[in-house]
């Protein structure tokens, strides 16, 4: 069928910060979870076009190699394990990821892929009341490695809103890491993938060995066990730093030292356009809002030969120099941002993007810009069905951590997100964190804040040495003055 693609009009485009602090959890009765249900059941069948066999989420099953140090003497209370340290996964063999998917599989998914992009945005935006950035990427990797410590509705819940209905984590597990794979990183194009999780070693939190072999195995990363202070507050924020080449300076003001983990993934992209723009190009134009407000800004003008349209947008896919494009859409005039959104489902993007019409000549301008965006996930997540996740009952997360007996049910207390843009006549820098912190259900009690008093030896003070048994001074004198 014909479809009428306007020719290129005005334009029209709208191209919060929240961090949350300690988390309050609700107390929970004395009577804390002795034990909790261990489950290996993966429920589902596989998604259409993946596979029809129910896979478990690890087949090599190994003994933990932290052996428990002693019998607790209560029947019903779990062993005890030893204390982790170190990066947890220096011992642990990567659990194979089987890579090998049908052009079937890979259509579905990525289109699935598409539809969770999109959803994402358009909850964004919808929060942000315009100007969102994200990269569902990062969100998805954090999320995915969360979900392996998942089980049964959880799971099913977790990987169904990420991949579409009957995938499962195994067939997400490998998908995720044929497409990061993929993914150029090269001196002319750089897209950084990093990965690590933090686990309490002050509530001694052992995680479950096929959990450590599926995050090692899919996402390469690294699981380190700190107590949750100030320390392992600067090495999250330090590594989200590092691994964004500085884009992203800080992703948490603070640590809740009850938290049982933090399952962090970091992105950083960097490349220049395939063609460069000369400093003609480059000039003042008038960027117009929804509301008519205008607004004076650098603009970059090229002519480009890709380009975009469907029944309900059209744009232009310019190149930059390897292995990536820079996509922009238009709403059809009259039409607004939130409609364009509305309209757009991941088959429609996947047909759109992979099929540009090069038979025009395509004069495009586009506003030079940086921005920085950040989002507290939870509600948007929940919202598009990841519900029992963020329960403090309902979450299953058992294959996650060994159990233990002041450890309760473990849940998802906390997703956040940052990006950051810039796009100038050069190229596109780009980066973005997400962050999942863990905490339990349980009556956890958090170690005493004393009251604190000041002594500031800044005046006239009387001094002495003395013994410890004894305190008697051996010396003692006055300091009046310097």
């Amino acid at each position: 069928m014909d479809v009428n693609c306007p020719v290129e009009p005005g334009r029209k485009e709208k191209i919060q910060s929240s961090t949350d602090n300690w988390i309050i959890r609700k107390k929970m009765n004395k009577k804390r979870f002795m034990s909790l249900v261990l489950t290996a059941v993966i429920a589902g069948s596989t998604f259409a076009g993946c596979t029809n066999e129910e896979k478990p989420v690890n087949t090599n099953v190994t003994t933990n190699s932290n052996e428990p140090s002693a019998n607790s003497g209560t029947a019903n209370e779990p062993e005890k394990k030893s204390k982790p340290s170190g990066n947890l996964l220096d011992k642990v063999t990567a659990a194979e990821v089987n890579t090998d998917l049908s052009e079937e599989q890979l259509g579905k998914l990525n289109e699935a892929s598409a539809d969770w992009s999109l959803n994402l945005l358009r909850k964004c935006y919808k929060e942000d009341g315009g100007d969102s950035f994200i990269s569902p990427l990062s969100i998805e990797l954090a999320l995915s490695m969360t979900a392996n410590g998942a089980a049964n509705k959880t799971l099913e819940q977790m990987v169904t809103t990420m991949a579409g209905e009957n995938c499962d984590i195994n067939t997400l597990n490998a998908y995720l890491k044929r497409y990061t794979d993929s993914l150029e990183n090269d001196d002319w194009a750089k897209l950084k993938i990093a990965n690590a999780i933090w686990t309490n070693e002050t509530r001694n939190v052992i995680p479950g060995e096929d959990f450590l072999k599926n995050v090692k195995g899919a996402f390469d990363a690294g699981v380190y066990s700190e107590p949750f202070e100030t320390f392992a507050l600067d090495n999250i924020n330090k590594f989200c730093k590092e691994k964004t080449d500085g884009q992203i300076e800080k992703v948490l003001e603070d640590i809740d030292p009850g938290a049982i983990m933090y399952l962090v993934n970091a992105l950083n992209f960097e490349a220049k356009w395939a063609v460069q723009y000369k400093e003609y190009q480059v000039s003042k134009s008038m960027f117009t809002e929804e509301n008519g407000n205008q607004t004076e800004m650098d603009m970059l003008f090229s002519t480009e030969n890709e380009y975009l349209c469907n029944d309900f947008c059209y744009g232009v896919k310019k190149k930059y120099e390897s292995g990536y494009s820079f996509v922009a859409l238009l709403p059809n005039e009259g039409e607004t941002v939130s409609d364009l959104l509305g309209k757009m489902d991941g088959n429609a993007w996947m047909n759109m993007v992979n099929n540009p019409i090069t038979a025009y000549d395509v004069d495009t301008k586009i506003p030079k810009f940086e921005k920085d965006s950040s989002y507290s996930l939870g509600d948007i997540l929940q919202d598009m069905g990841m519900k029992d996740a963020f329960n403090e009952i309902n979450a299953d997360f058992s294959n996650m951590i060994e159990p233990a007996a002041d450890i309760g049910n473990i849940f998802i207390s906390l997703v956040i997100h940052k990006a950051h843009i810039e796009l100038t006549e050069s190229g596109t820098k780009a980066a973005a964190v997400t962050v999942v912190e863990m905490t339990d259900a349980g009556a956890y009690e958090m170690p005493e804040v004393k009251e604190r008093k000041e002594v500031y030896l800044d005046r006239p003070f009387v001094y002495a040495i003395v013994d410890n048994e004894n305190n008697l001074p051996i010396f003692i004198g006055t300091f009046d003055k310097p």
